[in-house]
């Protein structure tokens, strides 16, 4: 399971990095396909279906990580950071592929 750096000093790209990382791993996980990227053409129409509401912020879509600004990036990373911190449960998985 990933862990989250600290990302309060990460320039803008860096943070989306981050999350590209971070939603890569946990796609090859869901997947079993350890090389593959996330899809995002699927993802992005698809996203209630497969990405559960408690591992976003409440009432945010995900968008293509390149295409986030830094406040969208910025807002990620600090709900899965927080919820890293303070809890043992999962903090992100898809619903299945």
């Amino acid at each position: 399971i990933p862990v989250l750096p600290d990302h309060t000093e990460m320039d803008s790209d860096t943070r989306k990095a981050v999350v590209r990382a971070f939603l890569n791993w946990h796609y090859q996980d869901c997947s079993g396909k350890p090389k593959e990227l996330v899809p995002w053409k699927e993802v992005i129409p698809r996203h209630d279906q497969l990405i559960p509401p408690p591992y976003l912020p409440d009432g945010k879509k995900i968008r293509e990580p390149s295409r986030m600004n830094r406040h969208e990036a910025t807002e990620l990373l600090d709900f899965w950071y927080n919820h890293q911190q303070n809890s043992q449960d999962v903090m992100f998985k898809f619903y299945g592929w």
